[in-house]
């Protein structure tokens, strides 16, 4: 990716999830000599918490970040409509791999992999690593859902704390929950090279942006 000036991108919203669930229901057909099935209560599900969450948490940060840059990675949310591209580099345009898709399809070229929720905490862990210091994350481990949580004082100008909430399946950051002073939002990960129809948002922001500079 191209290493120029860093552009931040933050979008108030929060994409919508609707869950639908039908049941039903059937009356037993035995004799009245059969005895019910014994019922069971439901068991919730306790994650282990690591030995080391803070050194778990940077492997985790570390490998999503190295999957998206080697196999690129959409990141959907919001408002359902805007989302951030990566393809890898050997599939980069005009050397330019990211663009963020933004309401009514405005385009903006991404210029730093900190601008995705799959490589933000591995880039602070790289940087602070550079400088020989360490990543004050505030991290926590949820075991009831094996999730993981950073808080960040934002400063004096800041309502509220930078709370993001980190799900992590096979090994890999897949969703990231922020809920700051601007508002909350969910952004889904999905790895793997961009559809055809992404890819030509990349093309067509760099096409501008090259014709304008």
């Amino acid at each position: 990716m191209s290493r120029k000036t860093l552009v931040a991108l933050a979008t108030v919203g929060l994409l919508p999830a609707l869950l639908l669930a039908g049941c039903a229901s059937s009356s037993p057909t035995g004799t009245p000599s059969e005895s019910p099935e014994p019922s069971t209560s439901p068991t919730s599900t306790i994650i282990a918490e690591p030995v080391d969450i803070t050194e778990a948490f940077r492997e985790i940060a570390h490998a999503s970040c190295d999957k998206a840059n080697a196999e690129g990675v959409v990141e959907s949310g919001w408002d359902g409509t805007q989302k951030a591209i990566l393809v890898p580099d050997s599939e980069a345009y005009q050397d330019y791999s990211a663009v963020f898709v933004g309401e009514n399809g405005v385009l903006a070229l991404i210029w730093e992999s900190d601008s995705f929720a799959s490589c933000n905490a591995s880039n602070a862990y790289s940087l602070a690593e550079e400088a020989g210091q360490e990543v004050d994350f505030g991290l926590t481990f949820n075991e009831a859902d094996g999730t993981y949580q950073t808080t960040l004082d934002q400063g004096p100008d800041q309502e509220a704390p930078f709370v993001a909430t980190y799900t992590v399946s096979n090994g890999l950051i897949v969703q990231q929950y922020i809920d700051a002073d601007w508002g909350e939002t969910t952004i889904e990960i999905t790895y793997g090279m961009p559809s055809e129809d992404d890819i030509a948002f990349l093309r067509t922001a760099v096409d501008a942006f090259l014709a304008e500079n």
